[in-house]
């Protein structure tokens, strides 16, 4: 199979999510969660729940934003894109591990900037589409990311992306996406032209500048001050768990367990230094006052890490989850301690729900996940985060609270023993034992059918990050191992997946074919069944 996913045709999106919800109150086999709190402020701007997805595998396709939203999330932040692109990339798969904590070794979006910025536009209609019709609480706000130096920032191809975030109505997708709508008018009950026709263009009033380990300080204040002035952007820039020092750090990864993670002092001598940050900070709050902006940072990036034991291919790979939230909810403590609370802080760190209420409860928002979502539950554990939300969220760092929650760092961030993976055996061809590589794909691409007891990949969804495999509790790997769903002829004959094209070809155990008759009566059944899907998930 390939690992080059692809987005959704936008009609096809609208279509399937709209009759999705209507028939079983689903999207993209994520139950739709109902939450109680409508009333907070994020960058100067109403939002419905100060918690989301953070860039990362969950905020690059159509549907993985689609998804979110279903299960709670009114943040997102789309994956950062920058001048090089595609496959130009290199990314190797897979690029996820999960064990107690996470490691990653993608980077930005895998997508071309021209086809990430489709899939945002196309997510952003939908979803207000979706809280039109079936009245669902619609403050949401998509924050943009970008990397990773300011001549990449300012090429023609960034610029455009910037510019289109900023107002998309001239561009040529938003033009398709809404006459699309128009010209389907009659799958609502609830949404009419004006209404379409009035969806604000202005899909993005927010970027974080992410920059690579080792960015200067003085290269990282030119873009601010060239997104703030030039752009006219309320600005995040994210920092690194570095800034507290190699001594702390190893520190609270030893005292917790984490002993065998392994770093030497390169990217601490590289980084950014805090006293650095802090004038940088300084400078760059009144650079946004005087144009009536918002400046803040986002914590943290990701943690580099050696690869010791083949967990992914490479010498370094990114550490998140929680020994992620020691070292970011300290360097949240620095700062805000240096600036008096009044450092607006995106957080994103090994939040969960044992410490989602402590953390919005100091005035840290908006919150936003990305391991957590590739733990067992998947993207249904933002509906946990969102029962958890505090009804009232300080508008700025209540530095008391911050210092007690730093002081009682508890057990739960303590190492656990990891599940050992199981040896592998042959899985049934459209295994339904359990439905875990189901919840936990950020894409989407493992389709349930639950009436037959069946489960589907789908080829063109998958980028093979491998975090299903990760996750599989009888030691499957279900992107290689499923019966395959390939659109066109090229995937079918590109991948060695069993699987079939539609009901025209069909691979199984090695033989291709043109009959279904020829597949065992229960994989016919699956293939029929499938053909059908949307009736019922």
């Amino acid at each position: 199979m390939s690992d080059l996913m692809r987005g959704i045709p936008f009609r096809r999106l609208l279509v399937d999510t709209v009759n999705e919800y209507k028939n079983n109150k689903t999207c993209y086999y994520v139950p739709a969660c109902e939450f109680k709190q409508d009333n907070y402020i994020v960058a100067g701007k109403p939002v419905s729940l100060p918690i989301g997805a953070a860039a990362g595998p969950h905020t690059q396709l159509a549907q993985n934003i689609i998804a979110g939203f279903i299960a709670g999330a009114r943040i997102f932040e789309l994956k950062t894109v920058q001048i090089m692109e595609g496959e130009e990339l290199g990314i190797v798969k897979p690029c996820i591990y999960v064990r107690d904590e996470a490691y990653n070794t993608e980077w930005s979006t895998e997508l071309t900037v021209s086809q990430a910025t489709e899939e945002y536009i196309k997510a952003y209609i939908i979803l207000h589409i979706l809280a039109k019709e079936f009245n669902l609480k619609s403050d949401f706000q998509f924050h943009i990311s970008v990397g990773y130096d300011l001549a990449g920032i300012q090429s023609p191809k960034i610029d455009n992306f910037l510019n289109t975030m900023k107002n998309a109505s001239n561009s040529n997708i938003w033009r398709e996406c809404i006459n699309t709508v128009l010209s389907n008018i009659d799958l609502f009950e609830n949404v009419n032209a004006e209404f379409v026709n009035n969806i604000s263009p202005k899909i993005s009033e927010l970027v974080t500048l992410s920059t690579m380990h080792g960015c200067p300080p003085e290269e990282i204040e030119k873009i601010a001050i060239y997104l703030i002035n030039e752009k006219g952007y309320n600005t995040y820039i994210k920092c690194n768990p570095t800034l507290i020092g190699y001594e702390k750090v190893r520190k609270l990864l030893d005292d917790n367990g984490y002993n065998d993670i392994s770093f030497d002092t390169s990217h601490f001598e590289h980084d950014m230094k805090l006293d650095d940050a802090l004038n940088m900070i300084n400078r760059l709050m009144d650079t946004a006052k005087a144009k009536n902006l918002i400046f803040g940072v986002k914590l943290t990036n990701t943690f580099p890490v050696d690869i010791k034991n083949n967990e992914l291919a490479g010498d370094t790979m990114y550490m998140s989850g929680k020994p992620l939230f020691l070292l970011a909810i300290n360097v949240v403590r620095v700062l805000s301690e240096a600036t008096n609370g009044t450092l607006p802080i995106s957080f994103s760190g090994g939040i969960d729900t044992h410490n989602i209420n402590d953390v919005l409860s100091c005035g840290i928002s908006p919150v936003t996940v990305a391991t957590l979502l590739l733990k067992t539950g998947g993207y249904k554990n933002l509906s946990k985060l969102a029962k958890l939300v505090p009804e009232n969220v300080p508008d700025k760092v209540d530095l008391n609270k911050l210092s007690e929650l730093c002081d009682k760092l508890d057990k739960h961030y303590q190492r656990e023993n990891a599940r050992q993976k199981p040896e592998p055996s042959t899985p049934p061809d459209a295994c339904f034992k359990c439905r875990n590589c189901v919840d936990v794909c950020p894409n989407r691409a493992n389709f349930p059918l639950t009436d037959i007891k069946a489960c589907i990949h789908i080829d063109s969804y998958c980028n093979e990050c491998g975090n299903c495999a990760c996750l599989c509790p009888f030691g499957y790997v279900p992107y290689r191992d499923k019966f395959t769903y390939f659109e066109t002829l090229s995937d079918f004959e590109n991948s060695t997946n069993d699987g079939f094209l539609n009901n025209e070809k069909y691979r199984y155990k090695g033989e291709e074919f043109d009959d279904l008759n020829k597949l065992p009566d229960e994989l016919q059944k699956v293939v029929l069944r499938f053909m059908q899907r949307g009736e019922k998930i």
